[in-house]
């Protein structure tokens, strides 16, 4: 049967705003409840869940008391705020997560406009912020992408992104990944359009998660090295911002770069810091591939740095190095709003009509993962009359299974079509002059 364009536009508006709602529902009134649940009967603080409010209340005490926000006593300011009182170490079933001050100082000089805000008068306002920041990133990566959507499209993309797990857990969370996030799709676009020291300056303000930002950085100034005379005010913006972000913290607080490094040494330690390769490996195992993933990245930013911003190949490889971080890097699901470019780049491509049957298997196994959360949580929206709280223990989990695989699936998926796009240029660069293989 035949259907209307726009009918096919608003059915799939209203999927998505029923994809969403359902995984609100799921987060609200079933996650958060287990887990208040679980934490009182084993006496485990949960805390204002807040990971701004560390990185608040350490810029805070160091612009406006002059205290040292990698210290023992604001580490211990920080727990009672979060916690209710500070951790102690022989009580089991406290958190591992210490809550200190595990950023660079200059992430402080950001966070300077929020500081004289009453928290609990922040905390909607900037958990609002980070909704409008994943729209703007979701819009950002569009036009660095070339991906055309229409209006629909983009408004499917902003339902399905906002009510996406990793997203809802980045929001509730107050995650400073989803600042990062449109930070690095700015400066990707700025790089396309031509605004090459604004694309520098907005990298340098990426690097408050340095862990994060270090491959595009590479990446970056690669591509700017070699074309000096053209792109070296790509340089001149980064490094230009980072002297004076470090210059600035230096003179705010001498000798800060020792503490920092420990902090986030110490930050590994307690919050365990397995990558997700690790995860599904032998620990040894995951760690080489971690490492073999990071030196492939490496070389394959060598191999495009002469590329245009706008080239499928320049393209390709900014989906493939925030796919690399999410799936290298210490494992976080809220990481996962960095598959975004490449899930909105899948969207353009039909895969599963693909001529390569592992392009094809790849494309439906990120398929099934990503919508699997949705399928589920509507089930339970839609039954929820039927469970007690206390059934929650059995069913919170459900929607979740696969939510850690899915970055896996989409950097093996890069990694095929990054192969098949290879093997395709080989072959046409073998056919002798004069022959047409237009297709």
């Amino acid at each position: 049967m035949f259907v209307a364009p726009e009918k096919k536009q608003y059915l799939a508006v209203a999927l998505a705003a029923l994809a969403a709602a359902s995984m609100w529902f799921y987060v609200k009134l079933i996650l958060i409840p287990y887990q208040v649940q679980d934490a009182a009967q084993v006496g485990r603080p949960r805390g204002n869940l807040s990971d701004l409010y560390p990185r608040w209340l350490g810029a805070r005490e160091l612009l406006l008391h002059n205290r040292d926000p990698y210290s023992a006593e604001v580490t211990r300011d920080i727990q009672r705020g979060v916690y209710g009182r500070t951790l102690d170490a022989s009580r089991a079933n406290d958190p591992k997560d210490e809550q200190a001050f595990a950023y660079p100082v200059y992430v402080a000089f950001l966070l300077a406009p929020m500081l004289a805000m009453d928290f609990e008068v922040l905390r909607p306002i900037f958990s609002a912020m980070l909704a409008m920041l994943v729209i703007l990133t979701i819009v950002l990566w569009n036009y660095v992408l070339g991906t055309k959507l229409s209006r629909a499209g983009i408004l499917v993309a902003v339902l399905l992104t906002l009510g996406s797990f990793p997203v809802a857990q980045g929001i509730r969370l107050q995650q400073l990944t989803i600042v990062v996030a449109a930070l690095l799709a700015g400066s990707f676009l700025a790089r396309r359009t031509g605004w090459l020291l604004l694309s520098g300056f907005l990298m340098a303000l990426a690097t408050i998660k340095p862990q994060i930002a270090l491959l595009p950085v590479f990446a970056m100034i690669l591509w700017a090295i070699s074309e000096w005379s053209t792109r070296k005010r790509w340089l001149g913006g980064f490094f230009g911002t980072m002297g004076i972000l470090l210059a600035a913290s230096e003179y705010t607080l001498p000798g800060w770069i020792p503490k920092f490094v420990r902090g986030l040494n110490d930050y590994q330690r307690y919050t365990g810091g397995r990558s997700l390769l690790e995860a599904f490996l032998l620990p040894g195992l995951g760690t080489a591939l971690g490492y073999l993933l990071l030196v492939y990245a490496v070389w394959m930013s060598w191999r495009a740095r002469n590329t245009a911003p706008d080239s499928l190949e320049s393209r390709h490889l900014v989906c493939l190095l925030l796919a690399a971080v999410v799936c290298a890097m210490p494992n976080a699901t809220y990481n996962q709003v960095f598959l975004l470019p490449a899930l909105l780049g899948f969207s353009q491509q039909n895969l599963f009509k693909s001529n390569q049957i592992v392009v094809r298997s790849f494309a439906w196994l990120t398929a099934i993962l990503l919508v699997w959360p949705w399928l589920v949580c509507i089930s339970l929206m839609a039954t929820s009359s039927f469970f007690s709280t206390g059934s929650y223990a059995r069913i919170w989990q459900i929607p979740l299974y696969g939510t850690l695989q899915l970055p896996l699936a989409i950097l093996a998926l890069l990694l095929v079509l990054r192969k098949e796009a290879g093997a395709r240029n080989r072959s046409l660069a073998s056919v002798p002059r004069g022959v047409s293989c237009s297709l």
